[in-house]
């Protein structure tokens, strides 16, 4: 099942660099750039980079040099392009055969998903392997459905980071404000704008806080209040 029309990104170049000052600061910084974003990553002895972008709004030689001239220090080797596409595979269990990681699918690189939904395969088969080789399509089905839903609330969770963008300044950017998204994401966009609305699952990475961050940091801003806020000593 292909997501790219909704995760444009589909190259990804990484290089080390020197780090030129003795501060370390403790924390990724991920910074948009014109056709995807920039991640720096620092390290003890050296400081990670890469760039993830659409190769339909920029080519690798473009890229190769926005990421280059946006180093904290000189570069430590020559930043070869990586080739992926957002996409699942619409059944994860198929009879005898059971796909986890990369077998699976792939999003992109955003939030550093990828450790995560292998542990939530292998905690899901865990649950479901069948006993003394009993084989029940009912755990085969349930398995795709547990990891049906663990991919769309991840996917869901990355297309917000490019849809609610404000910028007019760059295609990319103005093509994601613009395109049709899933209507599972538009219906959470829609219960947030109403009263500040997010459904906590029991399981799913983004709890409510992440997704908070998220659309107040991109000026989603509910329109009302929820009324259990009522409730509470407002003295406290």
């Amino acid at each position: 099942e292909d997501w790219t029309e909704w995760l444009p990104c589909d190259r990804a170049m990484a290089v080390p660099c020197n780090r030129d000052t003795k501060d370390i600061t403790p924390y990724t910084r991920s910074t948009a750039r014109a056709a995807g974003w920039q991640w720096r990553i620092p390290l003890q002895h050296r400081t990670g980079n890469g760039y993830v972008y659409s190769s339909r709004f920029i080519s690798d030689d473009e890229a190769a040099a926005t990421l280059l001239a946006n180093l904290d220090g000189a570069a430590q080797a020559d930043p070869p392009p990586l080739r992926f596409a957002a996409a699942r595979r619409e059944k994860c269990w198929h009879k005898n055969c059971v796909a986890i990681g990369l077998a699976s699918g792939f999003l992109e690189p955003l939030e550093s998903t990828s450790i995560y939904l292998v542990q939530m395969a292998i905690t899901f088969l865990l649950r479901l392997l069948p006993r003394d080789r009993v084989m029940d399509q009912a755990l085969e089905d349930e398995f795709n459905r547990l990891i049906d839903a663990e991919y769309e609330r991840v996917r869901d969770f990355l297309i917000l980071h490019y849809h609610a963008n404000t910028r007019t300044d760059a295609p990319m950017w103005q093509y994601c404000r613009d395109m049709d998204i899933p209507d599972s994401l538009r219906d959470k966009i829609a219960r947030f704008k109403h009263r500040g609305y997010i459904h906590a699952y029991a399981d799913g990475l983004f709890a409510p806080p992440s997704w908070q961050a998220v659309f107040f940091g991109q000026d989603v801003v509910p329109e009302r209040y929820d009324a259990l806020a009522e409730a509470m000593d407002r003295e406290t």
